[in-house]
């Protein structure tokens, strides 16, 4: 299957990670990041019951598990403000330097981390003041390797210096342009500008690299083009926008100037980490077999966020089924050139 977008298709690649508390494999991903070799740092949220599964895992595009850090049962429970502990981790960015920054929607912290999982620093303070937040969560570098946070409670976006320094904001509750009702995902485009997954008003807004309000796009519903809460957001190299459409379970695609051009249903197959443990585990082949409604398992279900690289390839994280799906946008050119393989 294949979403068309003015003369350009985007094709399934193929799935990354399985339903595990450690190793090769996530508990309710709700972020990632790409670094440079193709290496990923996927944020593991897990949950309350299970603090150990909290981590980040370190992978590549093909799936190589590479390790993990940050592990909540190192040091469990939220009473902990241990250098070593995260409580809600959220979103995740790089700056220029290779360091992974995580925000903790409980803690309102900033968690500083080396590209090899080292802490290196944290910072944030509780509160609605200026510098202070409530509940972050989607964060970002701006080309000056500033850190923009969505204050979520706060219902604004802030920018720090990659130390913590105030610089400014912009952003307050309500509905109307640049205001904001519990925003969560957040990007930059390629000319400065900031978009915002305003999710409790289901749609995204565009701001100026000094927050001026330029454009929105989405509305409530669940037509093509319209949004259900929508969490994550991201702009490729040639302006189109993606959106994961949370409450639709879906990822709709729309053009510079915000119309709608394509959506993705989800195509998803099983991971090379799930073959391995299938693999592993024979009886559990056959129980597939005799499987009843597998084919909702390729589609989405409450995609969280999103990512996409000058490669072309667009990465779709999904919390409920633990995994990324992986799309390549090619020429259509090119389509029905490739096997089922990789793109």
């Amino acid at each position: 299957m294949v979403a068309e977008v003015l003369g350009t298709t985007f094709r399934y690649s193929h799935t990354i990670g399985r339903g595990e508390q450690r190793g090769p494999g996530f508990r309710t991903p709700v972020s990632m990041a790409l670094a440079e070799n193709d290496l990923m740092y996927v944020v593991s949220r897990a949950s309350e019951y299970r603090p150990d599964s909290m981590r980040i895992t370190m992978c590549t595009v093909d799936e190589d598990y590479v390790g993990e850090f940050a592990n909540g049962g190192e040091t469990a429970g939220m009473a902990d403000e241990s250098e070593s502990s995260m409580t809600w981790p959220a979103g995740c960015a790089l700056d220029k330097a290779g360091n992974l920054y995580v925000a903790d929607e409980w803690r309102n912290q900033i968690v500083m981390f080396t590209k090899d999982g080292e802490v290196i620093g944290r910072w944030g303070t509780t509160g609605s003041g200026d510098g202070q937040m409530d509940g972050p969560n989607g964060i970002t570098f701006d080309a000056q390797d500033n850190l923009l946070v969505v204050d979520g409670r706060n219902h604004r976006v802030q920018k720090f210096s990659k130390a913590g320094k105030f610089i400014s904001k912009f952003g307050s509750h309500g509905a109307n342009n640049g205001q904001f009702n519990l925003p969560w995902g957040i990007t930059v485009d390629h000319e400065g500008n900031i978009f915002v997954a305003d999710w409790r008003n289901d749609r995204i807004q565009k701001f100026s690299k000094d927050g001026k309000f330029l454009m929105k796009l989405g509305a409530s519903g669940t037509k093509d083009g319209q949004l259900n809460r929508p969490t994550g957001v991201a702009v490729d190299s040639e302006g189109f926008v993606y959106v994961t459409d949370w409450g639709n379970d879906r990822v709709q695609v729309f053009d510079r100037e915000g119309q709608f051009v394509a959506k993705m249903l989800g195509e998803g197959g099983i991971s090379k980490w799930g073959k391995e443990k299938l693999d592993a585990n024979p009886d559990m082949w056959k129980e597939r077999e005799i499987s009843q409604g597998l084919e909702e398992e390729k589609k989405f279900w409450a995609p969280i966020c999103v990512r996409v690289d000058d490669q072309g390839r667009v990465f779709i994280v999904e919390s409920a089924r633990q995994r990324i799906q992986v799309y390549k946008k090619i020429d259509p050119y090119f389509v029905g050139k490739f096997d089922n393989g990789r793109l």
